[in-house]
């Protein structure tokens, strides 16, 4: 603990379990705890008072108990897995991979925000195979004009056994719901017609 790795080692786990405690106790608070009437003041003691001893107390035990060498090991696996992280945030990749779909597990699909519902696998894997043709791209959170009024597009809620996932789907920017988080078209526009048809054959058709 005296030497300057075995520092380095404490500084780095201490922020990693603060931010991984503070997500917790986040969570937490905002789903037990919170009631409008105890003030946010009460949240900041509980991270000064619970958090931080919480985190710098893990951070101490595992460079007093754990030989200095597997910290290295273990810090390195952490800013690899990381980096890996970011970058596949960030990369280009295809329309389809923001919607998860599984046809063992699959439950329903709600297209226009129930405007219609189908339990049936058909519909969704031919919708999935539409948009796989069309490549996204992460966007910063200034870039999105939360004015989609002037814009076509339509929304889509696949449900699976214990998960949810969905998206805001206009010709050039996507909003998946699942962050939230926002995406440009590369490849775009995406052809509002063939979703016209799609919802014509599979849910406006089947309503009259």
């Amino acid at each position: 603990m005296d030497t300057t790795k075995g520092k380095f080692a404490f500084y780095f786990w201490g922020i990693l379990f603060f931010l991984l405690y503070f997500k917790i106790f986040a969570y937490l608070w905002d789903r037990w705890i919170y009631i409008s009437t105890i003030p946010y003041a009460l949240a900041i003691f509980g991270i000064i008072l619970i958090v931080i001893p919480a985190a710098l107390l893990t951070a101490r035990l595992l460079v007093l108990r754990i030989p200095l060498k597997y910290h290295m090991i273990g810090i390195i696996g952490v800013v690899l897995f990381f980096s890996w992280t970011i970058y596949d945030d960030h990369r280009e990749k295809g329309l389809d991979d923001l919607l998860t779909y599984n046809a063992s597990n699959f439950e329903a699909m709600d297209f226009r925000f129930s405007k219609w519902r189908t339990e049936e696998t058909e519909p969704v894997e031919e919708l999935i195979e539409f948009l796989s043709q069309y490549r996204v791209k992460k966007m910063k959170d200034s870039e999105w004009d939360s004015n989609v009024s002037g814009e076509k597009g339509f929304q889509v809620m696949i449900y699976l056994k214990g998960k949810t996932t969905g998206a805001s789907i206009y010709e050039n920017r996507i909003m998946s719901f699942n962050d939230p988080v926002y995406y440009k078209v590369l490849n775009g526009p995406i052809d509002m017609g063939w979703i016209d048809a799609f919802e014509d054959k599979y849910g406006c058709g089947q309503c009259n």
